[in-house]
């Protein structure tokens, strides 16, 4: 499987983001609690943080009052949404398998495992698309 650590790590940052918000603690957080509070290297935060904006999941602000804040709701950013912005159109799986043997019954062999992954990862995301992190904060406090 392809997709990376920062993937999981990201919808945690994001799920500490909007608890914090939840919470009343309006102001920006800063990257060292992010950090320290969810046990994540300062540069894997950064990569991730830079994805989260670019994807305008979150807004960033530089200076002594700086630091990280949502820019939606919780309620309307999804899991995938989250995988997107990280992953950018990177594959679960690797369909490429350079074998050397090309006839009917190889090419069609690859041809059948290359559409039960695609469909497995289309399954996956569809899921995702229905998590929202408002709700796993609900699901937090059951």
């Amino acid at each position: 499987m392809s997709y990376s650590l920062s993937f999981t790590k990201s919808i945690l940052v994001v799920i500490f983001i909007s608890d914090k918000i939840r919470q009343k603690q309006f102001d920006y957080l800063s990257t060292t609690d992010i950090s320290k509070y969810l046990s994540i290297p300062k540069p894997t935060l950064v990569k991730i943080l830079h994805n989260l904006n670019v994807a305008n999941i979150i807004e960033t602000k530089e200076g002594k009052n700086g630091g990280i804040r949502l820019m939606k709701e919780p309620s309307k950013i999804t899991v995938l949404e989250i995988l997107e912005a990280m992953e950018k159109g990177k594959p679960l799986f690797q369909t490429t398998y350079n074998i050397l043997a090309n006839a009917k019954r190889p090419n069609n062999a690859q041809k059948s495992i290359r559409n039960v992954l695609n469909d497995a990862e289309n399954q996956l995301k569809n899921e995702l698309s229905k998590k929202t992190i408002g709700q796993i904060l609900i699901e937090m406090n059951t």
